[in-house]
């Protein structure tokens, strides 16, 4: 079950600040506690870790980061290639019989439509359904002319339309699943683990030397939540800063009428 993707990214990354900036003054206070003759002299072996920490961190930020914008690609690229497939069936419609062309051409028009507002719906688990049975209801009325006349008479004009068809909601299918397909949950709670024990480090590394560094240790926290709320954000297709372009599908619609 996800559980954060139902949560706003700027609230996500809000908390991880506030949390950050606790852990890191928690972590001060004890470090001002320690032996400072003990942690000087260990202190090579700590900066060593210190620096490891913040490079695996670092590491998991930049591959969190490629995960969804390999992802946010993916939904820009099946947009384009669905309009594609809609504008190829509209256009393969005018082969049909006159008779059912028309018909055809409308029903096409409000399918283009419900493509769109299924972006618009959001993650509104109503508007979600209500916007699939619509895809669902049209598919099976356009499918169900174009296997009639097929079947009526077996022409070569028919079959370009059925194979246009059978393209536009198979790929239909294939927006779905990249909309649905997000950075795992996992990935996420790792990277506010990471980020929390790391700031853990540096705040006691400060108390340890008594210096609060709190301009360093500030920008750091901030950094952090920044570079994890772009990648929240990145990763969310219908809402949030950074959204999935729909132009070609308005495109389309605005030459269809």
């Amino acid at each position: 079950m996800e559980i954060l993707y139902r949560i706003d990214a700027w609230k996500i990354a809000l908390t991880l600040l506030i949390f950050l900036f606790f852990v890191i003054e928690l972590s001060y206070r004890l470090g001002t506690r320690s032996d400072p003759l003990a942690y000087e002299k260990s202190s090579s072996v700590f900066s060593t870790l210190m620096g490891a920490a913040l490079a695996l961190l670092g590491l998991l930020l930049a591959f969190s980061f490629a995960m969804a914008s390999a992802r946010y690609d993916l939904r820009k690229g099946v947009i384009l290639k669905e309009a594609n497939a809609i504008g190829t069936t509209y256009l393969r419609s005018d082969l049909l019989e006159p008779a059912v062309r028309e018909q055809v051409k409308s029903k096409l028009k409000r399918y283009a439509e419900v493509r769109l507002a299924a972006h618009q719906a959001g993650i509104d688990s109503q508007k979600q359904q209500e916007v699939s049975q619509s895809t669902g209801k049209l598919q099976d009325e356009i499918w169900a002319i174009a296997s009639s006349e097929l079947r009526r008479e077996r022409q070569i004009n028919n079959s370009l339309f059925v194979q246009a068809l059978n393209d536009m909601i198979d790929v239909s299918t294939e927006q779905n699943d990249a909309h649905e397909n997000h950075v795992p949950e996992s990935v996420f709670w790792l990277l506010f683990i990471s980020a929390l024990l790391t700031a853990a480090l540096s705040g006691y590394a400060c108390g340890a030397i008594g210096n609060r560094n709190l301009m360093a240790t500030s920008v750091f926290a901030l950094l952090v939540a920044l570079v994890i709320f772009s990648i929240i954000d990145l990763d969310r297709p219908q809402r949030g800063l950074i959204q999935v372009t729909q132009h070609p599908m308005q495109l389309l619609l605005n030459g269809m009428h």
